[in-house]
């Protein structure tokens, strides 16, 4: 029995089932009937058994025909989705982008980007899973997902990452629109006397900010209370005249509604710094370097 079985077998195959003729087939295919004839044979001894017997001058299917029919139009279907599935690869319509985010740059600054991205190609897969910057590193570093885009702090990184500055987002305090303080600025010494409302001491954001302040020689700050999420903490300034220290990214909705009030500082200033991670023998795909363009662009 031959041991090879070309694509093209197959395709000369279904083409004689569908013409219910070797010549018609031939006339098709443009080439000498004998060469359809041939190919025919040689499926027949691969598979073991006879495919056609003619009735009344056409080509009819044996059971055996029958059974190879259906596995050989499954066979070419698959091998047509494979050449798609690969060409969208190539071009970066399709394929999959897995990133991890810190909880704030995961609510409001990748959506909108990653969103974007999807709408211009149908065939792709994205996820952005939202952890605690130490755990999306620790994807990083295991390849779980393909890159991290989070807020940076000063610990020191694996050797198998890369570690890019994407932005400095400046840091401002908000109030409720009637709440305190008063004017529309302070001093950074003036921070310890209002009641804030904070993010839990572990998260990289509040430790950032903590070493920003103590750098600046700030006093520590009045906290009311922690909560883990931006929204709870709006909502808690909002209905208790407290005030807190967001990125702007995350209350620029707010500020242009109205439901906060942004709070210059006069005496300096306070930064997030968010960074992207990946591994330094990372293979990006079009889509993800597309992904990661993307980001890149809207941190510039």
């Amino acid at each position: 029995m031959e041991s090879q079985l070309s694509l093209r077998r197959l395709e000369v195959f279904c083409l004689v089932v569908e013409e219910g003729s070797v010549t018609r087939a031939a006339e098709r295919l443009r080439v000498a009937q004998p060469a359809v004839s041939s190919q025919l044979r040689a499926l027949e001894q691969w598979i073991g058994a006879r495919l056609f017997v003619r009735t009344s001058g056409r080509m009819v299917l044996t059971e055996a025909g029958g059974r190879a029919h259906l596995w050989a139009r499954e066979m070419l279907a698959r091998c047509l989705q494979v050449r798609r599935d690969v060409e969208e690869l190539t071009l970066g319509t399709g394929g999959s982008v897995v990133l991890a985010s810190s909880l704030a740059v995961g609510t409001y600054l990748l959506p909108p980007l990653m969103t974007a991205l999807r709408a211009e190609r149908p065939g792709a897969d994205i996820t952005v899973h939202v952890a605690q910057p130490e755990h999306a590193l620790h994807a990083v570093e295991i390849g779980e997902v393909d890159f991290a885009v989070m807020t940076r702090d000063e610990r020191a990184l694996p050797t198998s990452i890369v570690a890019e500055t994407l932005l400095d987002e400046p840091l401002i305090l908000c109030a409720s629109p009637d709440g305190p303080p008063t004017a529309n600025s302070v001093s950074l010494s003036a921070l310890p006397k209002l009641p804030i409302v904070g993010v839990p001491r572990h998260v990289a954001f509040q430790r950032s900010i903590d070493t920003q302040l103590q750098e600046l020689g700030v006093g520590e700050l009045d906290t009311v209370i922690r909560l883990g999420h931006a929204e709870a903490i709006k909502t808690a300034v909002i209905e208790h005249g407290w005030a807190a220290i967001f990125p702007r990214y995350s209350v620029e909705r707010d500020l242009a509604e109205g439901r906060l009030r942004a709070i210059e500082f006069t005496d300096g200033a306070l930064h997030e710094r968010i960074g992207l991670f990946y591994r330094t023998d990372k293979y990006f795909s079009p889509l993800q370097a597309s992904a990661l363009d993307a980001i890149r662009l809207a941190g510039r």
